[in-house]
C-alpha cells in the first residue's frame, strides 16, 4: 500500500509529536512525498509562526534522516493531484477535509488518540 503525504498531515503530526512515519510504516505502507508538497511547505515558512517554522525545520531534517522517497505530480494544483492518486488507490495522508471527502482511502491524525486513523470508503 502507498500512503502519499500532503503538508497539512504532516505539520500536524510535528506540532503534536506524533512519529507519524514509524506508525505508517507499522501498518504496512510505504511512504512517498511529492515534490510539490515539500517546495509549498518551504515556500510558506517565511509567513509561518517561529514555532511553526522550527516545525518546518524538524520535519525537513526528518524527511532527510529517513531518505523517505519522493514523487512528482506533474502540473496542476497540488490538492487536485492528490485528489487524482487518491481516487487511483493511493492512500492520502492529509488533515484537509475537502481532499479526504474527494478520495477512497485516506490517513489523518486523531487528536485524541495521537495515533493515524486509516479511512476507507
Amino acid at each position: 500500500m502507498e500512503a502519499i503525504l500532503d503538508g497539512s498531515f504532516m505539520l500536524h503530526g510535528i506540532r503534536n509529536g506524533i512519529d507519524f512515519l514509524s506508525q505508517l510504516e507499522e501498518q504496512g505502507f510505504k511512504i512517498k512525498i511529492p515534490r510539490e508538497v515539500l517546495q509549498e511547505l518551504k515556500d510558506a515558512k517565511l509567513k509561518l509562526k517561529p514555532n511553526d517554522r522550527l516545525s518546518l525545520n524538524i520535519l525537513f531534517e526528518l524527511l532527510e534522516k529517513r531518505k523517505i522517497k519522493k514523487l512528482g505530480l506533474g502540473q496542476g494544483r497540488i490538492d487536485l493531484q492528490l485528489i487524482k492518486l487518491g481516487r487511483e488507490g493511493a492512500y492520502i495522508a492529509t488533515m484537509d477535509n475537502a481532499i479526504r471527502r474527494s478520495v477512497k482511502n485516506s490517513i489523518i491524525i486523531s487528536n485524541n488518540s495521537k495515533q493515524i486513523v486509516v479511512e476507507r470508503k
